[in-house]
């Protein structure tokens, strides 16, 4: 008996190592509880976390070691591909007072100048100018005031889209423009509805699709008011998410939905909910204020809200509009690629947790099982709240695509530190391009590796970029104009895209450039340009600016002109394939204006550029007295105009009674100037 006794024990011991081998094989399946182990110090320490479908398998498609140095530009994109570039309301808008708007978090955390502004009551708002300026804003005096002037300047920006050939263009309305209180009942402001409407209906006109955000950051400050009001990081007594702002933001979109869908057709609910409320929890994005400044707790208090918010607005949607209007809608998240820095399973798993606990944490409700990612649930433990099977019901599927917004890549470590997002890792950017922005670093690579991720993990969703970009120093418009550097991003990012489609087999639909032009870069103000146009924001004073106030933009005099990358896109979107962006003459030089003109009235313009200087003039007929067109009988003398030039912009500061700074641009697919009051001069040869 008792030799059989000690056989089995020894049996079940053969047995247990052999379990124990198979469990801690690289590649194995663990349950997520099995990824702590004791550290030195008694806590928990994140050593390992490789359930899901990676399973501690070095990311493809390409393997350690063998990242590309240089990239292919040769193929085709398929037929229906969008190309596309986007801006945000606060960011490019300006006329912040104008139309009734209401005040947001982003003009208070700037110190713009709220007082006597709907919603500019809150507790901690502004009671006299000047204004206080958040600690977190880099660039002190900035504001969102003035910016590009798009609220006065949308038909000069419309022209320059024109001109560039663009068919698809991502922007964001402003919540408080439409309700400046961010009322959960009633009408919206009659103003902020005109301005969308008729904005919406220009894009048309032009042949532009729009493709609309209802939320990108600023968030009507009316509805932020601690202790009495919490917004998105709004939660009870026991600390629990109260999503108190639902009410108002079902009115906002329903609002928007019902008299903006005959004619949008594509929706986004939230853009970067990481970055609005991960980075706004004191991390340098609005609104950063007490009590809502602890990383490891606030930003899941708001995100809970946020994704129970965007599955309300999904589900009104499918209910009330989407089979009439045949749109569809869906969110954008973020991602910076991590890549493991070694191919050992610590660092695999380090940047796998990276991965998910970021992108995952607001990607896995929806294309996943309706709840956050069972890592992050093992790791967080009670700091993230809980779902109702409703809302877990509503949350999974509540998206028609993927909306991915990706900038850059970094190298990804483990540590025996939690860091702020609890991966136990840490980034590294050694050897990456580095752009302007401190944490721009650039791999084309990297998104060809983050779409694939994607694929993988969430059964090949239909994708869209809906943003990615470069940040370039400039003074000047020629300093502006030739960005090389930012060329090459997109060459190379574009060639990964083409590459993730043809060769690994991911749906991605669209790509869309960030942004149309350089504009207010959040708390870093105008010192970044991520634009595809230079913008010369006539920098001057601004009295509703907090001080330092004077080196601010001001309206009605900006220039925009295009920029290589503009060019390089354009030459993309035009032919649906790659081309090297080492093609010459990416962009025209003034000289491309000499010549004659007809008008969209069959009058006659002549331009001559005077050579060596960036001025020219202009002159032609016009119609007679109570004649609407040219009949070269009864024209009469037009100009002579003086004209400035800045690479393909010409500007005319006495071409029309209707504006005293009429901007245009020249356009290769008319052959011809495209203005901003909507008229076309076609060269004639």
């Amino acid at each position: 008996m008792a030799r059989w006794l000690i056989l089995g024990l020894c049996l079940l011991t053969v047995l247990g190592i052999a379990v124990a081998i198979l469990l801690g094989t690289k590649g194995s399946r663990q349950s997520p509880d099995a990824a702590f182990r004791a550290g030195s110090g008694g806590g928990g320490v994140l050593m390992s976390s490789c359930s899901g479908p990676s399973r501690c398998e070095y990311p493809m498609p390409y393997p350690w070691g063998t990242w590309p140095v240089t990239y292919k530009y040769e193929g085709s994109f398929p037929d229906g591909f969008v190309w596309g570039v986007g801006t945000a309301a606060y960011q490019v808008e300006g006329g912040y007072k104008d139309g009734g708007r209401g005040a947001s978090v982003w003009d208070t955390f700037t110190g713009a100048n709220t007082v006597g502004m709907p919603g500019g009551n809150c507790s901690y708002c502004c009671k006299a100018p000047p204004c206080s300026i958040n600690p977190g804003v880099q660039d002190k005096g900035s504001t969102g005031n003035v910016a590009t002037d798009s609220y006065h300047m949308f038909p000069t920006d419309i022209a320059l889209m024109k001109a560039m050939g663009l068919k698809h263009y991502r922007f964001s309305i402003s919540w408080p423009r439409m309700f400046p209180h961010g009322e959960a009942t009633g009408d919206p402001d009659k103003r902020g509805v005109e301005w969308y409407s008729n904005f919406i209906d220009a894009l048309l006109k032009a042949k532009i699709t729009p493709y609309v955000t209802l939320y990108h950051w600023d968030l009507p400050q009316a509805l932020l008011s601690p202790p009495e009001k919490g917004g998105w990081w709004a939660r009870d007594a026991e600390g629990k998410p109260v999503n108190e702002v639902l009410p108002n933001w079902l009115h906002y979109v329903d609002t928007c939905f019902r008299l903006f869908g005959d004619r949008v057709k594509f929706w986004v609910t939230f853009n970067e909910a990481w970055t609005f409320t991960k980075l706004a929890s004191g991390a340098g994005k609005a609104p950063g204020i007490q009590p809502y400044m602890n990383p490891m707790l606030d930003p899941y208090i708001a995100g809970h809200n946020v994704l129970r918010a965007h599955a309300a607005a999904v589900d009104l949607y499918r209910r009330k509009y989407q089979a009439q209007q045949k749109g569809q809608i869906g969110i954008t998240n973020n991602f910076d690629w991590r890549e493991p820095k070694t191919n050992t399973e610590a660092d695999i798993a380090a940047a796998e947790r990276a991965i998910v606990f970021n992108l995952g944490w607001y990607s896995e409700p929806i294309f996943g099982d309706g709840d956050y990612p069972a890592e992050m649930r093992a790791a967080f433990k009670d700091t993230l709240p809980s779902f109702t099977e409703e809302e877990k019901r509503m949350l999974k599927g509540s998206a028609d695509f993927f909306g991915l917004n990706h900038y850059g890549t970094g190298w990804f470590s483990a540590s025996k530190d939690p860091g702020w997002d609890n991966s136990y890792g840490t980034v590294n950017e050694s050897g990456f391009v580095h752009g302007q922005s401190k944490w721009l670093y650039g791999a084309g690579w990297g998104l060809r590796k983050l779409l694939n991720w994607v694929k993988r993990r969430y059964n090949s969703p239909t994708i869209y970029v809906t943003e990615g970009g470069w940040s370039m120093a400039a003074i000047t418009p020629e300093q502006g104009a030739n960005d090389t550097g930012r060329v090459y991003y997109y060459a190379n990012y574009t060639s990964e895209v083409q590459r993730a489609i043809q060769e690994d087999g991911v749906d991605v639909r669209g790509y869309f450039a960030w942004s149309l032009m350089d504009n207010y870069e959040w708390e870093m103000g105008y010192k970044e340009r991520f634009g595809i146009t230079f913008v010369d924001y006539n920098f001057g004073l601004d009295p509703n600016a907090p001080l330092p106030n004077t080196a601010v933009p001001t309206p009605g005099n900006q220039l925009r002109r295009r920029k290589k990358s503009s060019c390089f896109l354009e030459m993309l979107w035009r032919n649906n394939k790659m081309t090297s962006p080492a093609a010459p003459n990416l962009c025209v030089e003034p000289l491309i204006f000499e010549g004659k003109y007809r008008d969209t009235s069959g009058c006659k313009r002549v331009i001559d550029v005077y050579i060596g200087h960036a001025t020219g003039s202009v002159s032609g007929t016009k119609p007679a007295a109570g004649k609407t067109v040219c009949d070269n009988v009864t024209d009469v003398p037009y100009g002579p105009g003086i004209l400035q030039l800045s690479g393909s912009t010409v500007i005319c500061k006495n071409c029309s009674p209707s504006s005293s700074f009429l901007q245009g641009f020249w356009s290769d697919s008319s052959l011809g100037i495209e203005w901003a009051d909507g008229s076309l001069w076609t060269k004639v040869f």
